[in-house]
C-alpha cells in the first residue's frame, strides 16, 4: 500500500466528535498492520530461474545459509528469485512462494532422474534421513495446518463482510485548568468514540464511512475551558487556546451520527485522487510532518489540537475533491478544493458547494531523505458572514478570540450583526520534521495568514511552534513529547473598525507522556500552559491539565 492510502487510512481510527477531524505516523500499530494487510497488493507473484546465486543481490557470502543456496543453484538449478534479483530471505514465505519453489526443484530432479543423469548418492541418503527423522514433525505440521484451514474457512464464512473492516476507537479524558479565571471551571469527565467502516474493492481504493459520538458541550470556543475571551455584540467569544485533541469536534451529545464518508481511488501509479463529503478535513492526506504528535485527533499523540499540526490544516474543509501527485521520487504534490460542510449541501443563495464557504489548499512535500522532510503550503479561503477564524467549518480549534474576531468585528455563529462581512484569506505556511536518531524528532512549523474583512479593512495573523519527541522513552510505544509555540494572534489590523487588542506573544508550552500499557490501551497524563491567554499579558497564565485514556479495537 502506498504512502498517501496508509496515510489515508489513519482518518479512520481517529476519534471525532461532529466531524472526521495522515505524512502523519500511525495511531496504532496494530490497527495500522489490518489495514496495511487488508489492501496490500506489493507483492508479485512472478518468480525466475536463476543459474548463480552471485544473481541475487541480497545474498551475501557471509550470509549462513549461503552454501546452501550455491547447492541448490549451482547444482541443481532450482532457487527461483524475484524479478529485481532478490531472494529476500528474511522475508515470510507464502504457501503459493514454497509450492512454486517445491515444484522447480522437483521437476528438475524429475528432469535429472529421467535423463539418467547421476544424482550425488549423499545427497540421496541425506533427504531420506531427513525425511525420517522429521516424519513426527511434518505430520504435526500437517495436522496444524489442516485446523488452520479449518479455523480460516470458518472466519470467512461468519466474518463482518468480504469487503469491509470494522475498526474503532474510545478516548476518555479527566480535564481541568488552574490558574487566572480557571476556578471557574470545573472538573470534567469527557468522551468520545468512534466507529469507523473501512471498505476495499480493488486493494488499491478505499471508502470511509465513520460513525461517532461524543460528550463534550458546546461552547463560544468550540468545547475548551472558557478562558479570557473577547466581547462582541455584548456577546463573550473565549479564546480557543490550549483546546484538547479530545474534546475536538466532539460535541454531539453522545449521539451517533454518521458523520464523514469518503472515497480515495489512484488515477495512476502516480496519482490518487480523494472525494470527501460531510465534514472532510486536509490532513487526512496532506502530509502534516508531525509524526509523533498529529495522529488524527485520535487519542495516541498531542494532547491539544494545536500540537498535533500547523493550524492552516483548519482553516476551512468539508466537502469536496483532492489529490496526491508524486512529481517526482522525493517531491509529492497536494491539491484540494472544499466547501464548508454546512453549507455545500444547502441550495439557498449564498451556499453550495461553490457560493458558500469554501477554502482551497496546495502543498509541496520535499522528502530529502527518511529523517528529514520539509513541505511549503498556501491555502486560499472564504468565510461568509459570521464564520470566520482559525476554525473548522466554524467550530474553532485553536487561536486567540482577537485572532477569531479580528478584535471584534466578527461575531461566530450568528447572522444579526450589522457590522459582519464576509472574510477572504490567504495563508501561508512551511513546516519541517527532522529524525536524526530513533529516539528523538524535532519538527515545527510557521504560518503567516492575511485576512481581509471585505470593504473594511485587513489584518496579519501568526502562529508557530517547535515540537521535541521522544519515541519508546522506558518501553516500545511510549512517547514523551514537548511543544513551544504561539497559537494564532493578530498582530495588527488596518481599517476597519476593531478593538483595542494587545500584540503580546500567547505561549503555548506543552508537555506529555503516553504510557503504552499494551497494544491496544494508553494512558496518558499532560498539560497545556498559556503564559498571555488571549494574546495580554495582564490576564493571568492557565493551566490546562489532562488525563486521557484510550482504546483502540
Amino acid at each position: 500500500m502506498n504512502q498517501t492510502l496508509i496515510k489515508y487510512c489513519f482518518a479512520i481510527f481517529s476519534t471525532v466528535g461532529i466531524c472526521l477531524p495522515s505524512h502523519a505516523e500511525t495511531i496504532n500499530n496494530g490497527l495500522l498492520e489490518q489495514v496495511n494487510n487488508y489492501s496490500d497488493t506489493s507483492f508479485s507473484s512472478e518468480l525466475h530461474q536463476e543459474t548463480n546465486v552471485n544473481q541475487l543481490r541480497d545474498v551475501l557470502p557471509t550470509d549462513w545459509a549461503y552454501e546452501a543456496l550455491r547447492s541448490l543453484v549451482e547444482r541443481y538449478g532450482c532457487i527461483q528469485g524475484y524479478p529485481d534479483n532478490s531472494f529476500r530471505g528474511n522475508s515470510a514465505l507464502s504457501r503459493y512462494e514454497f509450492a512454486a519453489g517445491l515444484n522447480a526443484c522437483l521437476q528438475q530432479i524429475e528432469r535429472l532422474i529421467a535423463q539418467s543423469e547421476t544424482l550425488l548418492r549423499e545427497d540421496l541418503e541425506k533427504l531420506q534421513r531427513l525425511m525420517q527423522e522429521f516424519a513426527a514433525e511434518l505430520a504435526s505440521l500437517d495436522g496444524k495446518i489442516d485446523n488452520l484451514e479449518g479455523r480460516v474457512a470458518f472466519l470467512e464464512d461468519h466474518q463482518f463482510s468480504t469487503t469491509t473492516k470494522l475498526l474503532g476507537a474510545a478516548v476518555f479524558a479527566v480535564n481541568d485548568v488552574w490558574g487566572g479565571d480557571g476556578n471557574s471551571n470545573q472538573t470534567v469527565l469527557q468522551d468520545r468514540v468512534t466507529l469507523n467502516l473501512v471498505s476495499s474493492f480493488s486493494g488499491k481504493d478505499l471508502l470511509l464511512l465513520n460513525l461517532s459520538a461524543g460528550n463534550v458541550p458546546v461552547s463560544n470556543n468550540g468545547g475548551s475551558f472558557e478562558l479570557p475571551g473577547t466581547d462582541v455584540g455584548g456577546v463573550s467569544v473565549s479564546t480557543a487556546e490550549g483546546t484538547l485533541s479530545s474534546q475536538f469536534a466532539a460535541n454531539t451529545n453522545n449521539s451517533v451520527k454518521l458523520l464523514f464518508s469518503s472515497y480515495q481511488f489512484p488515477i495512476s501509479d502516480r496519482l490518487n485522487f480523494i472525494v470527501n463529503n460531510g465534514f472532510g478535513v486536509f490532513h487526512t492526506f496532506a502530509p502534516t510532518l508531525n509524526p509523533y504528535f498529529d495522529d488524527l485527533d485520535g487519542g495516541r499523540g498531542a494532547i491539544s489540537t494545536f500540537a498535533q499540526r500547523n493550524p492552516i490544516y483548519s482553516i476551512g474543509g468539508g466537502t469536496g475533491v483532492g489529490a496526491n501527485y508524486q512529481l517526482a521520487e522525493q517531491f509529492l504534490l497536494t491539491a484540494s478544493y472544499m466547501a464548508g460542510g454546512a453549507s455545500a449541501s444547502d441550495p439557498d443563495e449564498g451556499e453550495g458547494l461553490f457560493n458558500g464557504n469554501y477554502s482551497a489548499l496546495g502543498q509541496l512535500t520535499w522528502q530529502a531523505s527518511e529523517q528529514f522532510s520539509v513541505a511549503t503550503i498556501y491555502s486560499n479561503s472564504y468565510a461568509t458572514p459570521g464564520t470566520a477564524g482559525i476554525n473548522y467549518n466554524s467550530l474553532l480549534v485553536s487561536g486567540t478570540a482577537v485572532a477569531n474576531t479580528l478584535a471584534g468585528q466578527v461575531r461566530l455563529g450568528t447572522d444579526d450583526l450589522f457590522k459582519q462581512q464576509p472574510v477572504i484569506a490567504n495563508s501561508y505556511g512551511g513546516q519541517f520534521s527532522w529524525q536524526p536518531t530513533p529516539k528523538f524528532a524535532l519538527g515545527g512549523w510557521f504560518t503567516a495568514v492575511f485576512p481581509r474583512l471585505i470593504g473594511r479593512g485587513d489584518g496579519e495573523v501568526l502562529t508557530y511552534a517547535l515540537t521535541f519527541a521522544f519515541p519508546d522513552l522506558g518501553r516500545e510505544g511510549n512517547l514523551l513529547g514537548f511543544v513551544v509555540g504561539a497559537e494564532p494572534y493578530l498582530t495588527s489590523f488596518e481599517g476597519g473598525d476593531p478593538q483595542a487588542f494587545e500584540v503580546d506573544v500567547p505561549l503555548h508550552l506543552e508537555a506529555f507522556y503516553r504510557h503504552q500499557i499494551n497494544q491496544n490501551i494508553s494512558i496518558t497524563p499532560g498539560f497545556v500552559w498559556l503564559t498571555a491567554p488571549n494574546q495580554d499579558n495582564d490576564n493571568p497564565d492557565s493551566v490546562i491539565a489532562t488525563l486521557r485514556t484510550t482504546f483502540q479495537f
